[in-house]
């Protein structure tokens, strides 16, 4: 009953936030799954794969999951009943992405794709470098905000989340371009 109540708000939120933070979904995205937003790294030098690294300043596309599309609970044809559903929509949600890379429809001067995620198994198995983020308060917050915003957008098909699902930490993902290409060929 609450989450009927809340869901709204937090869908009206979710359309904010996107837009004072200029996140968008990836053009021709097949599932509408697939959101991204452009700009300058702030962290540390980061070492990627062998020989390259991401420096301040450099920029980085930071990829969202679209919690908007999966709380319909179902995605194209795909009943969306656990995480392990999306993994083969988001491998074609990233060749279009690749794709258009690959025809010069992105900004050219990202060098690395990144994000935040809570399921870093599924992250890896597509392709990123996983990374925990570093312990503490901050992080701490996020798994609760992550938690949080995946129970008010979880769809009425979802089954209950596991326990080792559950207990999962934030992690931060990254790719780079040159990378991602070469993995998503079409």
């Amino acid at each position: 009953m609450i989450k009927r109540l809340i869901v709204p708000v937090f869908v009206l939120w979710e359309k904010i936030y996107s837009w004072i933070y200029r996140i968008r979904i990836v053009e021709n995205s097949p599932y509408k799954l697939l959101r991204i937003a452009i700009h300058p790294y702030r962290g540390e030098p980061l070492p990627l794969e062998e020989n390259t690294y991401v420096q301040p300043g450099d920029y980085v596309a930071e990829l969202h999951i679209s919690n908007i599309a999966i709380a319909r609970g179902k995605v194209g044809s795909v009943t969306v009943a656990s995480d392990i559903h999306l993994l083969p929509l988001f491998r074609e949600e990233l060749r279009n992405l690749a794709r258009l890379i690959r025809q010069d429809k992105l900004d050219p001067r990202v060098k690395a794709l990144w994000g935040v995620t809570l399921f870093g198994p599924g992250v890896r198995r597509l392709g990123f470098l996983v990374r925990p983020l570093p312990a503490g308060k901050n992080t701490a917050r996020l798994r609760g905000w992550m938690r949080f915003l995946r129970w008010v957008f979880s769809p009425p098909t979802a089954k209950k989340p596991s326990k080792t699902s559950t207990a999962r930490q934030p992690m931060e993902f990254w790719i780079s371009t040159q990378q991602f290409i070469e993995k998503y060929k079409d």
